[in-house]
């Protein structure tokens, strides 16, 4: 092969690896990912928000009013109780009133899955609390140990979104 032959099959290997490359389509050009960023074409959420645009916190299906039929080891109660979300971060909470407690505020994080929380280990106004809860649609179950005055309970709820 001559000179000019190779520099010919260079030059169109050249056009050609160009172009293969230059063509690629950018499958997030046109992709909104808000709370997230996009890989591949698909929204990859931060921490504490889902969706396909990653614009929904996983937190807001806790967010609301609730009443509860639980038992207890010292009985079954009912009871209802707010639940709003905290300024300590996305995945936070508060309940307000936990478990028809008056004035019993208990801090709790959702889970990375969004359809469970903990309840970590905590004493508010002498009770000290602790516990988990799993969601299925608007409906909670609040399993939680409480104790403070001298006694201790262990309670399963049933608790349904106002």
């Amino acid at each position: 092969m001559n000179l000019r032959t190779i520099s010919k099959l260079m030059l169109g290997l050249a056009l050609v690896a160009f172009t293969a490359t230059g063509c690629k389509k950018d499958e997030c050009k046109d992709k909104n990912c808000g709370n997230g960023s996009c890989v591949d074409g698909s929204c990859v959420c931060n921490t504490g928000y889902e969706g396909s645009e990653c614009g929904t916190e996983k937190r807001a299906k806790f967010i609301g009013s609730w009443s509860g039929t639980e038992t207890c080891t010292s009985g079954n109660y009912t009871w209802t109780m707010t639940s709003t979300s905290s300024s300590t971060g996305v995945t936070a909470i508060i309940f307000n009133n936990f478990a028809g407690y008056s004035g019993l505020n208990i801090s709790a994080t959702v889970n990375s899955n969004g359809t469970s929380l903990t309840i970590p280990n905590q004493t508010v106004s002498g009770a000290t609390v602790s516990g988990s809860a799993q969601l299925t649609g608007n409906i909670m179950t609040l399993t939680y140990q409480i104790s403070g005055g001298g006694g201790s309970d262990s309670c399963t709820a049933t608790c349904t979104k106002q």
